[in-house]
């Protein structure tokens, strides 16, 4: 992706209206179906009929694109010698500003067209934005479209570790930063991984003594990112790497310290933390060194590591850029997890302090480390999409489903978590209230992780399905399709699709911490809620609203403290995780 300043498209919202698919006359192929998928969306383009050679699809309301990428796989058969039927899928990889920037007008419409193996898509553009009153609005993407990845500027020198900062914060398989040459890093250039579309990168090299290019490269940038328009488009954070120096080593480099004296004229609001990285070299050098002496017991060790931190870091740190700079230390090393979460709160609570409550939220999306954050953005996400009067319950579940979905940001390549079966196993036992499992209070997370082992040890050795049945057809129940009333029941299938749904979210993030999601994890993260805390989860919402005669704020007041009752700690996750006996194999799938 170009470094260069962006161009007006950037900024611009595109909403497809319409897809047209056209074979070549010329070609023997013939179009089975298409599948468009774009941010956490897939949608399915039957052919019409027998006889129809050519496929579209309208939408209304027209689809708002908030990532770059959008694919189109358009499902072929065509005959070969007359006799053998084949197959073929062709895929079409678009880009949203390749999309904006080469529509024409036709017919007082905009239009993209875009040609491949004679197969023609021509995609319409809505001339306004879908926005509607009596349209059900999604918070997540109000949110996306303002700001819809969070840029995140990473400067250091080589080998102070900001590859495996950056993957382990947002649990990426690769990053481009200037981690084994000088002089690689191009600080223009927006690194995005494609298995988190919720984060960009800019990396800058160290600013090492004699060399004043990179600090004057670094100045500018930020200048001109601070000058543009558009959140989406300015950095949002600046992370500062150093490495914890060793005994009578120097600390900053003369350019590092010009930057932090000027920080507040360089970079204005923009939050930056210092962040002294390789803390378990650290700790490991100075245990070493004391078991050794023998000198230290457990009491006189830690306050050894408090004391020669804050004389080889955090002293010289003030002593240049003031006592307010922040700053905290980290290890990648899995057993200092928490570090990374500190980093990410002290972000997330800068962020949206100083610059945008917007950035602040994409942040908590695009990190893939602090359960306790997605939490609360689930829950930030509910208060403006409670709304439903006039909508069908089908039409209140969706918007519910993808604001949920969208907060969680798990590496969904083939859009499982949107997709209607997903859908129909989260809607099938809404109206279900068994007994609950348990009278007495319960930890969930030990629960869940009881029931993960349960459903594992069952299937060690030949893998098999996971029993959890969803039925035939496209919709289990049929009440989805009634209009939404200010009845009991009504709000009782609400708040219960919102609080199961955020609970298998939590298991899924236990279960998957890397990699993509598939069926199979899905199926033993909906089965260990079923079994762990389900039935509680039921019989309170029953219960609430068997003799409420409250409103809309106090069934979100209920259902908060329904996901805080049932919810996964952070500092509890990565215990959790071990407590599992057998690893999910994240690679194995199977159908619904």
């Amino acid at each position: 992706m170009s470094g260069n300043t962006p161009t007006a498209v950037a900024s611009v919202p595109l909403h497809i209206s319409s897809i047209v698919i056209r074979l070549d006359d010329a070609s023997k192929k013939k179009v089975d179906s298409a599948e468009l998928k774009l941010d956490s969306q897939r949608r399915e383009i039957p052919r019409s009929s027998e006889q129809a050679k050519d496929l579209s699809a309208t939408f209304d309301p027209a689809l708002a694109v908030t990532t770059e990428r959008v694919s189109l796989s358009v499902h072929c058969q065509y005959h070969t010698m007359s006799v053998f039927l084949r197959k073929t899928i062709v895929n079409f990889s678009l880009n949203r500003k390749d999309i904006l920037s080469n529509a024409v007008d036709r017919d007082g419409q905009r239009e993209y067209s875009t040609t491949k193996e004679k197969i023609t898509v021509v995609i319409a553009m809505s001339s306004v934005s879908p926005v509607d009153t009596r349209q059900l609005q999604s918070t997540s993407s109000d949110i996306l479209q303002i700001c819809p990845k969070f840029r995140l500027l990473v400067i250091g020198k080589t080998g102070v570790g900001k590859s495996s900062l950056i993957q382990q914060a947002f649990k990426i398989k690769k990053v481009h930063v200037s981690e084994h040459r000088r002089g690689e890093a191009n600080i223009n250039e927006e690194f995005v991984a494609p298995e988190n579309e919720r984060f960009v990168l800019h990396d800058s090299q160290g600013f090492e003594s004699g060399d004043s290019s990179c600090f004057t490269v670094a100045k500018n940038f930020i200048d001109c990112r601070r000058k543009m328009p558009k959140l989406q488009d300015k950095i949002h954070a600046v992370w500062l790497c150093l490495s914890i120096p060793h005994a009578n080593e120097r600390l900053l480099e003369n350019g590092i310290e010009e930057f932090l004296k000027l920080r507040k004229q360089i970079l204005g609001n923009i939050p930056i933390i210092v962040v002294f990285t390789k803390h378990d070299v650290f700790v490991d050098k100075l245990e070493l060194d004391a078991d050794e002496s023998g000198e230290y017991d457990e009491a006189a060790l830690k306050a050894l590591k408090i004391d020669t931190l804050d004389k080889l870091c955090i002293q010289p740190l003030k002593e240049v850029a003031g006592s307010d700079i922040l700053h905290t230390t980290v290890s990648t090393n899995e057993e200092y997890e928490s570090t990374i979460r500190q980093l990410i709160d002290l972000t997330t609570a800068n962020v949206e302090k100083f610059v945008a409550s917007e950035a602040a939220l994409t942040m908590m999306i695009a990190q893939r480390v602090d359960i306790g954050l997605k939490l609360r953005a689930s829950i930030a996400s509910l208060g403006s999409s409670m709304d439903f009067i006039g909508f069908t319950m089908l039409d209140c579940l969706s918007v519910i489903h993808k604001d949920i979905i969208d907060v969680w940001n798990f590496n969904d390549p083939h859009c499982h978590l949107a997709s209607d079966q997903f859908k129909q196993l989260m809607q099938k036992d809404l109206d279900k209230v068994d007994p609950p499992h348990t009278s007495e209070a319960f930890v969930f997370g030990l629960s869940v992780v009881s029931k993960i082992a349960e459903i594992l040890t069952s299937l060690d050795g030949p893998i098999m399905p996971i029993a959890v049945t969803i039925g035939t057809g496209m919709v289990l129940v049929k009440w989805v399709y009634d209009t939404y009333q200010q009845t009991k029941i009504a709000l009782q299938r609400i708040m219960t699709y919102i609080v199961d749904l955020t609970c298998v979210m939590q298991i899924l993030f236990l279960l998957a911490p890397t990699g993509s999601i598939s069926r199979h994890v899905i199926k033993i993260a909906i089965k260990a809620y079923e079994e762990a805390g389900k039935s509680n989860v039921h019989s309170e919402i029953q219960s609430y609203v068997s003799v409420t005669r409250s409103g809309r704020d106090n069934a979100l007041e209920k259902i908060v403290g329904l996901i805080n009752d049932h919810s996964i700690k952070a500092e509890e996750v990565q215990g959790l995780r071990t407590k599992i006996k057998f690893p999910v194999d994240l690679q194995e799938d199977e159908e619904w």
